[in-house]
């Protein structure tokens, strides 16, 4: 399990201009929905952005403090 701050930290950490939204989807605190919004997406195409989030994730996906998210993108308006 991993709380709505530390996952939004983590995210941070590695999109540093990131603005980050997390939604626990069960009150269990291991679904998520979290949304990203970067200028750093504004040169990538939908996959690259979830890669690029995902490995940010993958190290608290790989210890089990998440079992799964819901990714969403964009860039700033």
């Amino acid at each position: 399990m991993i709380s709505i701050p530390d996952l939004t930290a983590l995210v941070k950490e590695g999109i540093s201009d990131a603005e980050v939204e997390v939604f626990d989807r069960t009150g269990m605190s291991d679904h998520f929905v979290i949304r990203v919004t970067s200028a750093t997406f504004e040169s990538m195409d939908i996959m690259a952005r979830h890669r690029a989030v995902q490995a940010v994730l993958n190290p608290a996906m790989q210890d089990g403090r998440i079992h799964a998210a819901e990714i969403k993108t964009a860039v700033p308006s």
